[in-house]
């Protein structure tokens, strides 16, 4: 039976087999040179070459063992992720659809009909709540596509002003739920950007309510935009609780969430970080974060600037040949 093997999971394969060839490779060398150093040196050569050639086998077998535990035990972490993940995704759906399930029944049973301004509050909920199901499901299926390789990137030309707005704009939802502003610092000058606009405008909104969602009463919230001779910025500032040093880096993995029983009714799927990293990666930046536990944090996409450049050169010769 055919079957078609990830980008990631070739990634992943072609690790391991360098692991296994090379913690083979080194001790059967070795094992080769000491027959030939037998047959071509004096036996004291031959003892000292020896012993070195012996501590580099075991060397290389404990290397061995070490790495295959390290890749084991990661491979036992994302399992049980991803199976937490499936109970809380399974939660989230279950809600809504419980919730939805017992206004239908009521509106069926007309039990509503006299009151018209409580049936369209019930239509009102469901209509809410059946968006909310279609966003979550419209994400999982993102996640598909990015961890299969198959999402499609459209590149275009915009300005960053573009960006800010359509990201600012997805968290009208949120400011009905809290009272909190947003400032937004674009350095003078930006210069237009080169790249998927939808994708780079998630990427944002993901850190805007991650912001949003773990920040305390008083959020003070800031978006900025800057650039230098090689790359441009973008990043998510709050006040929040802040990230411990040492999970600086789990965060930005699929499925993690920080372990925190204060945070465990915050709603996520532990997938917000994971496809700002694929989705900045896919153009060719990085993301990094600057937090400390309880001073906030500090989300920031780096993109490098000669891409855009390179294509306004290119569109500019291109319009010139035309």
């Amino acid at each position: 039976m055919a079957f078609r093997i990830r980008a990631r999971d070739m990634q992943e394969y072609r690790r391991i087999a360098l692991w296994i060839l090379f913690f083979m490779i080194v001790p059967a060398v070795s094992i080769g040179s000491i027959g030939i150093l037998i047959l071509a040196f004096s036996r004291q050569t031959v003892d000292i070459v020896l012993g070195v050639l012996v501590l580099s086998f075991v060397a290389a077998l404990a290397a061995g063992v070490t790495v295959t535990m390290l890749h084991l035990r990661r491979r036992a972490q994302e399992h049980t992720l991803q199976r937490d993940f499936v109970s809380k995704v399974s939660h989230e759906l279950r809600t809504p659809l419980t919730s939805i399930r017992m206004f239908i029944e009521t509106l069926q049973l007309g039990r509503l009909d006299d009151n018209p301004q409580e049936r369209q509050e019930a239509l009102a909920f469901m209509a809410s709540e059946t968006a909310r199901l279609t966003g979550m499901i419209n994400r999982l299926l993102d996640w598909g596509r990015i961890e299969a390789g198959k999402r499609i990137y459209v590149m275009r030309r915009f300005p960053v002003e573009r960006l800010s707005e359509q990201a600012l704009a997805s968290l009208e939802a949120a400011r009905k739920l809290h009272d909190f502003d947003v400032s937004v610092e674009v350095a003078s000058g930006f210069p237009e950007l080169w790249a998927d606009l939808d994708a780079l405008t998630e990427a944002l909104s993901d850190l805007l309510h991650n912001a949003v969602k773990y920040t305390g009463v008083e959020k003070r919230i800031v978006l900025r935009a800057w650039y230098d001779e090689r790359f441009l910025y973008f990043a998510v500032s709050d006040n929040g609780i802040g990230i411990s040093q040492r999970e600086h880096r789990a965060v930005f993995e699929k499925f993690y969430r920080i372990y925190d029983p204060v945070l465990r009714d915050i709603e996520g799927s532990g997938l917000g970080l994971a496809m700002v990293k694929r989705i900045v990666e896919a153009h060719h930046g990085r993301v990094m974060l600057d937090s400390e536990l309880g001073k906030g944090s500090t989300f920031t996409i780096r993109l490098p600037r000669r891409r855009h450049e390179y294509r306004s050169e290119y569109e500019q010769a291109t319009r010139l040949a035309d």
